[in-house]
């Protein structure tokens, strides 16, 4: 009887414990009504997002969530731009001034010269934080007229090949150590070999993440620098068909006039050319004249040389 009374009470302490517990879960949950329960609420009483509420139950408030996501963000930012300038000698120096100024570096350099306009490409690697600024000041350097841009987070893959780095020096110190205690040849040879490996591999992620650290710190930005005798217009989108018009023929008549100042120019920089071509094309047509006017007479000699042959046949017996 003393053992079941035992039994009993255990049974019955267990059943109280469950129903605490059922009481305090549905304390914790929604009421009644599906009201949304406090640690759903914001501090203002407002209904928070889902996020929003499991950061709260964690204790995390959702900007120090983001900020710390932003944080850990790798972020890789690329730019190709093309300006064009009539004043190339300054717009060059400038942006040599704006590459010293914002602690920048140019990775790669070369001009041409076609006739006499020249033009130069560049690679410049920009620290990260000054990229915005880097493109805000070369638009004001020269006119821009194509740009862009590419942002490509790799935090994941850096974060995965560090942590397979990390992996592989633990695994290099473990070797180590055996290396250090092994006694047969057999065994010296074969953790040398993996240690040979693994220095490799350790080799290997390190440039890795040296490429990536290149990368993320410093921004590239191509740059296409053209001298021209004319900067290309800016026009604004016409919404009539008033302004449609008057816009096409605007553009028609630059167009014509700007063909016809590239004819002339063209002519000035090849006009000896243009004298050798017209002095072959009137000699070929003098020659073509000369023959046109001498066919009326080669037919008449061609005819009284038949005559006098036909002659010639009547009088033989």
């Amino acid at each position: 009887m003393k053992g079941r009374k035992q039994t009993a009470a255990v049974l019955l302490a267990v059943l109280l414990a469950l129903c605490l517990t059922a009481c305090g879960g549905s304390s914790g949950g929604s009421d009644s009504n599906g009201s949304a329960s406090k640690n759903d609420m914001s501090p203002a009483g407002e209904p928070m997002a889902p996020e929003e509420a499991g950061w709260a139950e964690m204790g995390v408030d959702s900007a120090a969530a983001v900020s710390s996501a932003l944080a850990d963000a790798k972020i890789i930012y690329t730019a190709d731009m093309e300006l064009e300038t009539r004043e190339y000698d300054q717009a060059v120096a400038a942006l040599d001034r704006l590459v010293e100024e914002t602690g920048s570096y140019y990775e790669s350099r070369s001009s041409y010269s076609y006739g006499t306009y020249r033009s130069a490409d560049m690679t410049v690697r920009v620290p990260a934080e000054r990229y915005l600024d880097f493109c805000g000041r070369t638009g004001e350097l020269a006119h821009r007229t194509r740009m862009s841009e590419d942002t490509q987070n790799v935090g994941e893959a850096y974060y995965d090949v560090e942590a397979r780095l990390a992996t592989q020096r633990t695994k290099l110190e473990r070797l180590q150590e055996l290396l250090a205690k092994a006694e047969s040849m057999e065994d010296i040879i074969a953790l040398e070999s993996a240690l040979s490996e693994t220095e490799l591999q350790i080799e290997y992620l390190t440039g890795d993440l040296r490429r990536y650290d290149a990368l993320i710190g410093f921004s590239t930005v191509t740059i296409h620098l053209q001298e021209v005798y004319k900067l290309s217009s800016e026009e604004e989108i016409p919404m009539s068909f008033g302004q449609r018009l008057g816009s096409s023929f605007a553009a028609g008549l630059r167009r014509g006039v700007d063909g016809a100042e590239d004819l002339l120019i063209a002519f000035a920089r090849n006009w000896v050319a243009v004298l050798v071509w017209i002095a072959v094309i009137a000699a070929a047509i003098a020659v073509l004249r000369r023959r046109k006017a001498n066919l009326p007479i080669l037919r008449r000699r061609k005819k009284t040389a038949e005559a006098a042959e036909k002659t010639e046949d009547h009088r033989r017996p």
